[in-house]
């Protein structure tokens, strides 16, 4: 089996077992960063609402978390000839030195008990922003980013995790890959590109995640791992 050949019934067999105290074993994991992996979300908007007030544009939704800079300054009726210099103002203020960002509740535990080579970070951040506000944390870096610098379409689109799914191929993964994402166009993008996928509460509500992702959980204390050959024993720890 190879990352790309999990069926939708393998996958919802692995989400009942996990859902009903049971161990799967995955063989990779994909992280969304902000907001999932990275509590990033206020510096995120903080961005969003300085850049907005520069090229006068109102205030943006929450709901574009997860999508690219592209998208978020079309999204934000940036004037057409304006554009190239609003989406590098957003990177440049996005990126800044200085930021001091921590990782979410149970996070750091749970990436630090991963094989080396097996997870990568899919984000829609430009790869300058990926690498300063992970690295501002302090958390292990994982094998690979794929951001939005790397795709031509953002989520909810499957291109991200599908490239997130090749990342780990070409590092030998094969089978079943679990994602995690905070974002409704997060979860629904790794769940089209045929990943087992997890939303995490915070940015949206688990209302709001349970009809898109396989599972929901509010925080990553609740997952826990066994290390097996190859790949990651994965469970939901004893509430």
């Amino acid at each position: 089996m190879n990352v790309s050949s999990t069926t939708g019934g393998q996958l919802a067999e692995h989400a009942a077992m996990l859902g009903d105290g049971g161990e799967v074993r995955v063989a990779g994991v994909l992280f969304d960063m902000d907001g999932t992996l990275v509590d990033s979300v206020p510096a995120v908007e903080e961005s969003w609402r300085l850049m907005a007030e520069e090229f006068g544009v109102p205030a943006l939704p929450a709901t574009l978390h997860g999508q690219t800079a592209e998208a978020v300054v079309a999204a934000a009726g940036v004037r057409g000839d304006q554009h190239a210099h609003a989406i590098a103002r957003l990177v440049e203020i996005e990126s800044r030195p200085g930021q001091r960002l921590k990782a979410l509740p149970g996070v750091q535990v749970f990436v630090e008990s991963l094989p080396a080579g097996c997870w990568g970070v899919v984000t829609s951040a430009p790869r300058p922003v990926a690498r300063a506000r992970y690295g501002a944390t302090g958390l292990t870096p994982p094998a690979f980013f794929v951001t939005g610098d790397d795709v031509t379409a953002s989520k909810p689109d499957p291109e991200p995790f599908s490239k997130g799914m090749a990342e780990l191929g070409r590092r030998g993964v094969s089978g079943v890959v679990v994602a995690v994402e905070d974002t409704v166009a997060g979860v629904r993008s790794a769940r089209a590109a045929g990943c087992l996928t997890v939303g995490v509460t915070g940015t949206c509500t688990m209302a709001e995640l349970a009809p898109e992702a396989h599972l929901v959980i509010r925080s990553f204390d609740q997952l826990c791992t066994m290390t097996t050959s190859p790949g990651v024993g994965l469970a939901l720890a004893p509430s």
